[in-house]
């Protein structure tokens, strides 16, 4: 027989690189990968499926969302009354951004809010299993849609953004839920009182009763933001006269008036502004008018006296190219005092337009100063003259220049139509821009099965439960046997499960009687025609089978096995070695009764057959683990397990001995020291390495060699995904009769 020790294994060489690795070599990374998406595809199909259903139900029942379109078209020209102050301004910012910041500022937005009172907002609340259905045909022709119409709704301030909860009672009444939880009750077009300071008129409802919305009476900057967070407002190009606005929302009709609302506020402040600046333009010129008109009869008289007491004198004519340059000297700076007056409605005096302004007025003023010096010198005649003659030309230029311009503001101010002209109405597609279906379902899908690919490769990766026999080996364990998880096993436990209501509830059925063809069947089969060779050279034919921790099929295992050696025409006694959980008497179905703990007590010296069971089976006997005594450690150290042992392999062909797990109690290194063949079962994917190396360590020092490993459970998977198959191929599937 041979036996292995941790000694042995130490001087045994170990392969370089496991076979079960899945992340040093890249040929076996990928048949490993390929195999556990392959065994596990029908689950990942699942979960892709169950991503998909979830997308088109969360596509079809998503509120829609609509977007308008418009375009309005602004003329960058000089304005009537101020002319071109693009320089005067310095400003870096193009015309079109000019614009665009008016469109989205609180001057058009906040007009716009109190046009169409949006302040308030009314939805009703649809679950969205709801909303699923609702989107779900057909379409029912007399089905209710929720409307709520508010005349009247005010609050103090810090109820304002706050939300209220209305819900439908009857068609003429309703119940208000406060953010307090107060609940009011009012009627349809009568004013409801809201503590002290508000009030609500709902004038029309038609909805089903028990159905709620959602009120909310928003503040101004709240009322802003709410339709700016909607609104794009872009130019179409570079420099481009051409703006395109767009809104957002989930009703098409309202969005569509918001923003027709907002191009027309944007069109009629940029007639404004034009009808301002010429109102300002115009107050400067009545102002100066009739102060200009007796200047100028005082200039007119004093020249007439002046030549009527001197006689007729002419301007010298070295003079008059002066007076052209005094007389546009002086018209420039009446235009430029009429921007300065239309300015002062918007700046400072410290704002940079009105500052180049200002020395644009100071450089003519010394241009002025300049000629009044060449006329002061002059002779005292001709200066005289000409001071007067300048006067009166002036002051009459002057004087007509603002006639001329008082006609042109009058009839911009009556007839402006401003810069801005709307081209496109705004308009809404009838198909929503959200939610992308098509887009949704196949991002669900692809997700649904990257969640499904990555949780089996993480869950592959991440279990350190042992997945072939080369691990083992790697060891320098022999493993005897690998038995495949059986679906007929697994069906029936999870069957007692349900019925029992409970997680951990073990098998009360032999496979090889239920199933004598299943692949795990065949592979005890191996196991039993192994162990025939071993205990021809082992020291008795008793065959004890443990394992590391419960749960990893020892007992299936034992039990099977005996049943298998009994069919062989082998005289079998199965003893359930565990005094404390055994449960192998359900799987025989008799009642536990007295077994081996009462042998190894041996109060009353009955012989050790009378406690021992003929089974239905011929050659079969059991002996259970009778009742639970309160020392079973020590009852296996009082000699009297060799004794009995001994007297078993006496008379039976062989002894099979299920024991306890050897990681949880010594049991199983005391009853090793009796046995002539011992295995360790290992289960798959559950059972580690370290787990094995600790058994070992326990049975060797308990002086207890290991014979062999059986590997229990094997599943098809990436590690063995190719050797699972060969099990057919290697036993076959075989009918009843026994024929493949």
């Amino acid at each position: 027989m041979t036996a292995y020790s941790r000694s042995a294994r130490s001087q045994q060489p170990k392969p370089s690189q496991p076979s079960h690795s899945i992340v040093n070599d890249d040929e076996i990374d990928l048949a490993q990968l390929f195999g556990v998406l392959w065994y596990h595809k029908w689950r990942i199909l699942v979960i892709t499926v169950v991503a998909a259903v979830l997308g088109v139900a969360y596509a079809i029942s998503a509120t829609p969302v609509y977007q308008a379109n418009g375009m309005v078209e602004f003329s960058n020209k000089k304005n009537q009354v101020l002319g071109d102050l693009s320089e005067i301004m310095g400003s870096t910012k193009t015309p079109a951004d000019s614009e665009v910041d008016m469109i989205k500022s609180r001057l058009v937005l906040g007009q716009t809010v109190r046009d169409l009172n949006l302040h308030i907002d009314v939805s009703p609340i649809t679950p969205s299993w709801q909303r699923f259905l609702n989107a779900l045909p057909p379409k029912m022709p007399n089905a209710v849609k929720p409307n709520l119409t508010v005349e009247t709704f005010r609050l103090p301030e810090d109820l304002l953004d706050t939300p209220f909860v209305i819900t439908t009672l009857s068609p003429k009444s309703y119940s208000l839920t406060l953010p307090n939880e107060q609940v009011l009750t009012g009627q349809v077009g009568q004013i409801l009182k809201i503590n002290n300071d508000g009030e609500l008129l709902i004038s029309q409802i038609t909805a089903n009763v028990g159905q709620q919305f959602s009120l909310v009476h928003y503040s101004d900057l709240n009322s802003i933001d709410n339709i700016h967070r909607s609104l794009t407002v872009a130019t179409k190009s570079k420099n481009s006269p051409m703006i395109g606005l767009s809104l957002t929302g989930t009703d098409p009709e309202k969005i569509k008036l918001i923003l027709d609302r907002i191009m027309e506020n944007y069109a009629a402040e940029d007639r404004n502004k034009d009808i301002q600046a010429a109102s300002s333009g115009l107050r400067f010129i009545d102002e100066e008018l009739p102060r200009l008109k007796d200047t100028l009869h005082e200039a007119e008289n004093a020249l007439n006296t002046y030549r009527s007491r001197s006689g007729s004198v002419d301007v010298p004519h070295e003079a008059k190219g002066i007076l052209e340059n005094l007389n546009k000297i002086e018209m420039q700076l009446v235009d430029l005092r009429t921007e300065q007056a239309v300015l002062n409605e918007v700046y400072t005096r410290d704002h940079p337009s009105q500052q180049a302004l200002s020395d644009k007025i100071r450089i003519l003023n010394e241009a002025k100063s300049k000629l009044n010096t060449q006329i002061t010198k002059m002779p005292s005649l001709q200066q005289d003259i000409i001071r007067l003659t300048r006067n009166v030309e002036i002051n009459q230029g002057i004087y007509v220049q603002l006639l001329s311009k008082q006609q042109e503001l009058n009839i911009l101010k009556a007839s402006s139509q401003g810069n801005v002209r709307i081209i496109d109405a705004a308009a809404v597609p009838k198909k929503p821009i959200k939610p992308k279906k098509l887009i949704i379902v196949a991002l669900a899908t692809i997700l649904g099965a990257f969640m499904g690919v990555a949780f089996y490769l993480l869950r592959t990766l991440l279990n350190r439960g042992i997945h072939t026999e080369d691990e083992i080996e790697a060891l320098g364990l022999d493993v005897i046997v690998s038995i495949p998880a059986s679906d007929a096993q697994t069906k029936r436990d999870r069957v007692l499960k349900k019925v029992g209501k409970r997680k951990h509830i073990r098998s009360n059925s032999m496979l090889a009687l239920k199933d004598p063809t299943d692949m795990a069947v065949e592979a005890l089969r191996a196991l039993r025609t192994n162990l025939f060779f071993r205990t021809m050279s082992a020291t008795n034919k008793v065959i004890m089978i443990s394992g590391a921790t419960p749960e990893v099929g020892k007992s299936f295992v034992a039990a099977n096995l005996a049943v298998l050696m009994a069919q062989s025409d082998k005289k079998v006694l199965l003893i359930d070695g565990d005094m404390r959980k055994g449960y192998m008497h359900h799987l025989m179905q008799i009642p536990s009764g007295e077994g081996l703990s009462e042998i190894l007590a041996n109060k009353d010296d009955m012989p050790y057959n009378h406690r021992i069971w003929k089974m239905s089976l011929p050659n079969l006997h059991f002996l259970s683990g009778g009742s639970t005594p309160n020392n079973p450690s020590e009852l296996l150290l009082n000699g009297r397990l060799g004794e009995f042992l001994a007297w078993a392999d006496a008379h039976y062909d062989y002894v099979v001995l299920d024991t306890p797990p050897v990681l949880a109690v010594t049991d199983a290194a005391v009853m090793g020291q009796h046995a002539g063949v011992t295995l360790l079962v290992s289960r798959f994917g559950k059972t580690n390495l370290r787990e094995l190396d600790a058994c070992v360590a326990r049975f060797e020092a308990g002086n207890v060699r290991i014979s062999g490993i059986v590997l229990n459970g094997v599943e098809r998977t990436a590690s063995n995904y190719y050797s699972y198959d060969g099990y057919a191929d290697k036993y076959g599937k075989y009918s009843k009769d026994g024929k493949k």
